[in-house]
């Protein structure tokens, strides 16, 4: 008997590690065929924002249409808030109405996404949402990024609630091929 309790104890841990921790708000969600650009330092995480965000209906620009308006404005960027405003004012005049911010902390084992959408017009942040795990992974990172940026997207669109539990529809939505198999729940 205490080798199965010691047995089912370590199988909560295992499932509750794998289960992402996400939180997210909003005050209202960008209108379907808004015009939109995705920015971040992450290739898997702005790759599945994107594919994420087209999939509800967003119209989302390619990213190297803003690199040529920053290269008439001569602008580098490099990730910081000071990239961010100019990003914001390119955005602007490229009449886009929404720029999504995709950023990546945390480390290789323990990563962390967030996202934000800023309306390009008035500055406001209409919503965000961010995704972690709350132990280790030992899936390789670009899948879990992956992962994460769609649990956060989920989370802000009302797809799952904020929080650890996993429902299936977010399983399905957000299954990445090539990551290893999901634990049965």
């Amino acid at each position: 008997m205490r080798t199965l309790t010691i047995a089912c104890g370590l199988m909560l841990v295992f499932i509750a590690g794998c289960v992402p921790v996400t939180d997210g708000f909003r005050h209202d969600l960008p209108t379907k065929d808004a015009l939109t650009i995705v920015w971040g330092d992450d290739v898997s995480a702005v790759g599945m924002a994107t594919t994420w965000l087209q999939k509800r209906g967003l119209s989302v620009l390619e990213r190297s249409l803003l690199y040529a308006n920053l290269e008439t404005d001569n602008l580098e960027l490099t990730h910081t808030l000071k990239d961010e405003a100019a990003i914001l004012q390119i955005a602007k005049k490229m009449e886009v109405q929404e720029v999504v911010f995709v950023d990546r902390g945390g480390d290789a084992r323990a990563p962390m996404i967030s996202v934000r959408g800023v309306e390009v017009q008035t500055g406001r942040i209409s919503w965000s949402g961010s995704a972690r795990y709350a132990t280790f992974e030992n899936r390789p990172t670009k899948d879990a990024v992956a992962l994460l940026t769609c649990e956060a997207l989920a989370t802000v669109w009302g797809f799952r609630p904020a929080g650890t539990k996993w429902f299936l529809s977010s399983e399905k939505m957000c299954a990445v091929e090539g990551a290893l198999p999901a634990v049965s729940r």
